[in-house]
């Protein structure tokens, strides 16, 4: 696979996080999710690229965490419908720069579509130092519901031999990959996300969800058959909170592991992490 490379055109993913119980609340917690992605690139006559993306998130979550001091509901299910759209420009076989418009719809479903929509933006240049080596850097931007968030950038595509790569979005997700067979690579994989969505439950009108997550664990890509690939993962979050927080209670700035000026009242309490069971199945296309 490190070489010849592929281009994912869609995916469908499932996961399930196991939360622990406590004397409180004996009965089973547990975040669970669903996500999908379509992606369809249009090359252009100089070989630029128009890029299309969607995204379709599902979370289902359960946990006595939830319960707020306005309201006793311990569930919640979360919506994302993202697209990605815009212009990849190529200076030459080596050099490109990329801009994106990504709008969220990121809701319950049940609050209203003008409080929950966002508006972002990516931005990244691309440098190909040779086959092995590929990095690029840029700027995150998006209009979260707890204010503006930002998150610098750094993407490497790195064969370092010819078993093993590296291959991530710094800080958002990274992996190392190990190939034993032609068929099959495994290694480490991190995914660090915070997004958030309209909640308008009975109880809690006017208000937001922001998720965090921070997941680390062991993978293996399997090649079933032709363009078709399977991934598994098994790991443990680190971090994954759902915080509950009043609709204008923001920060004046959000950043990767930080927030400028905030002094949000938090109205439920926060998560634990646990283990979490992963499996992915890829459609993917070789490319030149």
């Amino acid at each position: 696979m490190f070489a010849q490379d592929r281009f994912d055109i869609f995916y469908i993913s499932g996961n399930y996080n196991f939360i622990g119980t406590t004397d409180a609340n004996p009965d089973e917690n547990f975040d669970t999710y669903l996500m999908s992605n379509l992606s369809v690139p249009i090359v252009l006559k100089d070989s630029s690229v128009w890029f299309n993306s969607v995204d379709y998130q599902y979370f289902l979550t359960k946990n006595e965490y939830l319960t707020s001091t306005i309201n006793p509901v311990d569930q919640f299910n979360l919506h994302g419908i993202l697209l990605r759209t815009g212009y990849v420009h190529r200076f030459d076989s080596k050099r490109s720069l990329q801009i994106l418009f990504v709008p969220r719809y990121m809701t319950d479903f049940k609050a209203d579509f003008s409080n929950s929509f966002q508006l972002g933006g990516i931005l990244m240049y691309e440098k190909v130092k040779n086959e092995d080596y590929t990095w690029k850097v840029g700027v995150i931007y998006n209009n979260e519901f707890f204010g503006t968030y930002i998150v610098p950038v750094f993407y490497l595509d790195w064969n370092m031999t010819s078993k093993i790569k590296v291959k991530g979005l710094i800080p958002v997700y990274g992996k190392l990959y190990m190939q034993p067979t032609e068929k099959v690579d495994v290694g480490l994989h991190f995914i660090g996300l915070t997004t958030s969505y309209r909640i308008y439950e009975p109880g809690y009108e006017n208000t937001y969800v922001e998720r965090k997550t921070i997941d680390v664990s062991a993978f293996g890509n399997f090649h079933l058959f032709d363009n078709i690939f399977m991934e598994a993962r098994l790991g443990y979050s680190i971090s994954r909170d759902y915080g509950l927080y009043a609709k204008d209670d923001k920060v004046d700035l959000g950043l990767p592991l930080v927030n400028f000026g905030d002094d949000r009242i938090r109205l439920n309490e926060e998560f634990d992490g646990g283990a979490f069971v992963h499996l992915r199945l890829i459609y993917s296309i070789p490319v030149d």
